[in-house]
């Protein structure tokens, strides 16, 4: 499916993106496969990099739409989306609300567990001596992303150094129960979900280097699971994207332990890079890379 539109029908946007989380580089990634499509589609549009006093500059460029390119807390707790706000300037993705609410593991788990949205059994803790969960544990920052000092804890000695690693970022602690099993992830776009991605890794988990460096991990349709679990996990992550109010396009990410799935995290602002999973479901779906990228704008300029 390709895109027809055109560079005036979408108006002036600007490409938001970098800034000072651990997670800007993924950022400028993003960013560089978003501008791509941009020039391929002919779209009026201008780079800002989050950096320093970036918003008079932003303001004063007067746009139609900010398409958020950064990762990390600084693109995805709801900070931006609430300056942006302030100055009614239209933005992609979720409002103020819902990104802070999905970039809180612990606000997320919480309005899971009340939807009856199944998720691992979890406690936040402040130090080592406070988890009570049976091992293995996952053990990892409340607000943080990209598996950044996310931890699988096997061993009781292991927990002091795996806890120091959170709380060295400054964040909070959140331990969940480890599921053993298969890494899968739905991508949700304007409430709709796309077809369900199994994630092989070359690494322990789906860390920060399967992530993003080329080759240290793949991505496809999943082997050997009935068509009533794949819609079932399609149908829990638009609930999921549903009771948070989310927008635009997010990506659910699950583990599925036997034929029993339990979901982790929303990420309201998924990798646009050359190794991310938002753009490989859509493809699946038949949405190629500018035609995902014109319907999240689309779904911003609906609001």
């Amino acid at each position: 499916m390709k895109s027809k539109k055109s560079s005036k029908e979408f108006g002036k946007i600007i490409l938001l993106t970098g800034g000072n989380s651990p997670e800007s580089e993924v950022s400028l990634k993003s960013a560089a496969s978003v501008e791509k499509a941009f020039i391929e589609l002919g779209i009026d549009y201008r780079l800002i990099m989050a950096d320093g006093n970036f918003m008079p500059g932003l303001v004063s460029e007067d746009p139609d739409l900010v398409f958020i390119a950064m990762h990390g807390n600084e693109g995805e707790n709801g900070s931006m989306q609430g300056m942006l706000d302030v100055f009614a300037i239209p933005y992609t993705g979720s409002g103020v609300l819902a990104s802070a609410l999905c970039m809180d593991k612990i606000c997320s788990k919480e309005i899971f567990d009340y939807n009856n949205i199944r998720t691992p059994v979890w406690q936040e803790v402040k130090s080592s001596s406070e988890i009570k969960l049976k091992l293995p544990v996952v053990v990892k920052p409340v607000s943080g992303g990209s598996t950044i000092a996310t931890t699988i804890v096997r061993k009781k000695e292991d927990l002091k150094a795996a806890v120091k690693k959170v709380v060295d970022t400054g964040d909070r602690i959140i331990v969940e129960k480890y599921i053993p099993g298969r890494e899968l992830t739905v991508g949700v776009i304007d409430g709709k979900a796309l077809p369900v991605l199994e994630i092989i890794s070359k690494t322990e988990f789906y860390d920060y280097r399967a992530k993003y460096e080329t080759g240290m991990s793949g991505h496809g349709k999943p082997e050997g699971l009935s068509k009533d679990i794949l819609n079932s996990m399609m149908t829990a992550a638009e609930k999921a994207y549903e009771v948070t109010n989310c927008r635009g396009a997010v990506r659910v990410d699950f583990r599925l332990d036997s034929k029993k799935y339990y979901i982790l995290e929303i990420n309201t602002i998924p990798g646009m890079t050359e190794t991310s999973l938002l753009p490989e479901a859509a493809q699946l779906a038949g949405i190629d890379f500018n035609c995902l990228i014109t319907d999240i704008i689309k779904s911003a300029q609906k609001i």
